[in-house]
């Protein structure tokens, strides 16, 4: 269908330079911008002009777009335009809010009045694609748009009339082919555990009553401040009605026990309750064990640094354990949306947490984060189909500083800095999940297995139109951070596709005894790369205490590596080469341009690194022949250099299966061309030794990997023992 969309615009006639299309007023195109003609707007009674404009768009797209005005000011101060899509105000100010400078003449425009991130862009969510109305209205003052223009792209810039879209991941395209969405995420219709109650207690924010005894629907209490005066006992529930919005801070006191939660949660019928936190946290628990927290959402002032929903640890206090949060919806939050761990720098969170059926977006901070203080930190803590999106902090999903952890079925976009990752951690599985459209600041993200890493594994995730890296792999330095390396040692990539990152694989610093096999990676575009493994020196100020350094004593196997329409499949740098770092069977392929294979050897960060001179710099030996190549490194005894077939590179599009852009076509040379990969028992006995916590699998959490038994699509390898180049069997 989004194909004959997209065959159905490019035949209508152009509407801009932007090759925008008017069709009965709506704006649609198959190319970035999607621009439409703007409008005077003025607030006030005793306007002249009117408060609002409409435009509709389609958006073929789903995810989130940027919004873009050019505008000159009518007013002697500040404008403000507020903006809404489809009649929703999901956003409330000042994230709403686009502010005008006075004396601005026909300039660009998209910042909104949040202070807290003065880069949080104006931005619109579109679940499904269609038309669309973007709603335009004065808050303040009266201003000309010029236009108004839409784009997928975070770091578009202003030109002319337009926005340059030059380095877009996504080739500005406004239109993508489309799997299967519903695979991983929030899904519709889940429901979280059956649960029973020993004493039940309602909240009803229209005819509730705080001074009742609040044992009944009858006799509820009218706000959550009063069961926060409480402590309940094991067993215990707090049901809040459904549809009603209930202001302040729900805090409740008590522990549960074993098999016998405290539990928040929802009665009746109709919406979710929605907690509006106003001088804290919507729902926050401290040093408190066994408790549900289910069936609600979540906000909280913008403008403070608040959770929407949190479970801290109390520093100096035993490690409180087993928090669950069941089909919860965090937005809003001028921190971030779900939290649960050390609310101090030294506290070591929580000891079972699962996170699981919930949605995070558009919080200060981060979407969903579960941590510790150290590798010892939170432990056994599991994220599953769980979104989160437009989160400007340091990640969109994460667990950091722990040990035995897994993410799977997730589907995270546009977040900072890393859509999904795992930091200063032993044993965190990250499998199944889509992440896509990273944004700055720092990485870009897609997946992340960071400094202080042991023992972690990513596999069968899809990563795509990151602005920076699709699956970063490193360590850093070979100082300690709070008794524990921050080398990262003994982890596992396999079975990933990648399309439009930059680089695809990323590799860097003190990363060790790894083994990266079996993944498909497309760079797209000038600059740009499939694999990149890279460094830099030392940093100059201690001997014993630095960052920087070059991978080691890693495995890279039976990749396909493409690089398109001008893309690198492979660039390797300077100590890198010559580390024990060992490649074999990896397949290259250039396609829609000439140059290189790969880079190899060269320096491109030397000891003037850290003063931010080129001092150092080496310039990289280049192979367009993979026997030269082979001669040179002692490297890919088996490597090849072919067109490996894929069906259609470049244009894997939007969710994670059934992804046919990647599937390989009949007679290609991948099929059957691979190297047989082994996870040795010495390699797992010394991966092993870093895991001091056992007990994770009744969560359901491995403790070690195993052999691959399944390719990238779910199917079976089987026992020929001949394996394929790539994510393919």
């Amino acid at each position: 269908m989004i194909s004959m969309i997209f065959a159905c615009l490019l035949s209508l006639p152009a509407f801009s330079a932007d090759s925008a299309t008017l069709m009965e007023g709506v704006i649609s195109s198959g190319h970035l911008p999607l621009i439409a003609k703007g409008g005077i707007i003025e607030s006030g009674k005793d306007k002249k002009n009117p408060a609002f404009i409409e435009r509709k768009f389609e958006l073929g797209t789903p995810g989130i777009w940027y919004v873009w005005l050019q505008v000159s000011s009518m007013s002697g101060d500040a404008t403000v335009v507020s903006y809404s899509l489809d009649g929703n105000q999901v956003l409330k100010p000042p994230r709403r809010e686009i502010m005008v400078p006075p004396r601005t003449k026909k300039q660009w425009v998209q910042f909104t009045r949040y202070r807290f991130a003065p880069g949080f862009r104006a931005q619109i969510h579109v679940d499904k694609p269609g038309i669309h109305t973007l709603k335009l209205e004065s808050a303040h003052g009266a201003v000309e748009i010029h236009r108004v223009a839409l784009t997928l792209h975070h770091g578009a810039e202003p030109k002319g009339d337009t926005l340059n879209h030059a380095d877009d991941p996504g080739r500005g395209r406004s239109i993508f082919p489309m799997g299967d969405m519903s695979l991983d995420g929030v899904q519709e219709g889940r429901k979280g555990p059956e649960q029973t109650y020993i004493r039940t207690f309602y909240i009803d924010a229209d005819k509730g009553t705080d001074s009742s005894d609040g044992l009944s629907p009858a006799g509820a209490w009218r706000t959550v401040g009063r069961a926060s005066q409480n402590t309940f006992k094991p067993g215990d529930a707090i049901l809040l009605k459904r549809g009603g919005l209930f202001k302040g801070t729900m805090a409740p006191a008590g522990d549960g026990a074993e098999g016998k939660p405290i539990t928040i949660g929802a009665f009746g019928e109709g919406a979710r309750p929605v907690i509006e936190g106003i001088d804290a946290s919507a729902v926050r628990l401290k040093q408190q064990s066994f408790w549900v927290i289910r069936d609600i959402a979540a906000t909280s002032n913008p403008e403070r640094k608040d959770a929407g929903i949190e479970a801290l640890a109390i520093k100096g206090k035993t490690q409180p354990r087993d928090i669950r949060i069941y089909n919860c919806v965090a937005w809003d939050n001028g921190g971030t949306g779900i939290h649960v761990g050390g609310g101090e720098e030294e506290d070591n969170g929580y000891d079972g947490i699962i996170v699981d059926n919930c949605k995070s977006f558009w919080n200060g901070a981060d979407g969903i984060q579960v941590n510790g203080s150290d590798q010892n930190g939170c432990r056994n803590a599991v994220v599953r189909y769980c979104t989160t999106y437009g989160n400007p902090g340091m990640a969109g999903i994460w667990i950091h500083s722990g040990q035995n952890g897994l993410i799977e079925r997730c589907k995270s976009y546009n977040n900072a800095c890393i859509n999904i990752w795992t930091w200063n951690s032993i044993n965190v599985t990250i499998r199944h999940c889509e992440a896509f459209r990273g944004v700055p600041p720092k990485d870009a993200g897609g997946f992340d297995i960071d400094w202080g890493c042991e023992g972690c594994t990513m596999e069968y995730c899809y990563s795509h139109q990151n602005m920076g890296v699709g699956f970063l792999i490193m360590g850093h330095g070979f100082n300690d951070y709070r008794g524990y390396t921050t080398q990262s040692r003994y982890n596992l990539m396999r079975f990933c596709v990648s399309e439009g990152d930059s680089p695809g694989i990323g590799s860097t610093e003190t990363y060790q005894f790894g083994i990266t096999h079996n993944n498909t990676v497309v760079a797209v575009g000038r600059e740009r790369a499939a694999l990149d493994i890279g460094g830099w020196p030392p940093e100059p100020w201690s001997e014993k205490s630095y960052s920087g350094g070059w991978p080691s004593d890693s495995a890279f196997y039976n990749n396909i590596l493409v690089g398109l329409e001008g893309a690198l499949p492979m660039w390797v740098d300077d100590f890198a080469t010559r580390q024990n770092n060992r490649f074999d069977n990896n397949l290259y392929f250039r396609a829609r341009s000439e140059g290189p294979l790969m880079k190899w050897a060269g320096r491109r960060c030397g000891e003037g690194f850290w003063e931010g001179s080129t001092k150092g710099q080496i310039p990289a030996q280049e192979f367009t022949d993979i026997k030269k190549f082979r001669k040179a490194s002692s490297q890919e005894a088996g490597g090849k250099a072919a067109d490996p077939k894929l069906t259609a590179p470049g244009e894997g599009g939007y969710g994670r299966l059934p992804l046919p852009a990647y599937r390989v076509k009949p007679g290609s040379i991948v099929k059957g061309s691979g190297k047989k990969v082994e996870l040795e028992a010495a390699w797992l006995a010394e991966r092993a030794k870093y895991l001091t916590e056992t007990g994770a699998e009744k969560w359901g959490i491995p403790m070690a990997p195993v052999n691959a038994t399944e390719d990238y699509w779910g199917q079976a390898l089987g026992n020929d023992n001949v394996p394929s180049i790539g994510a393919e069997k």
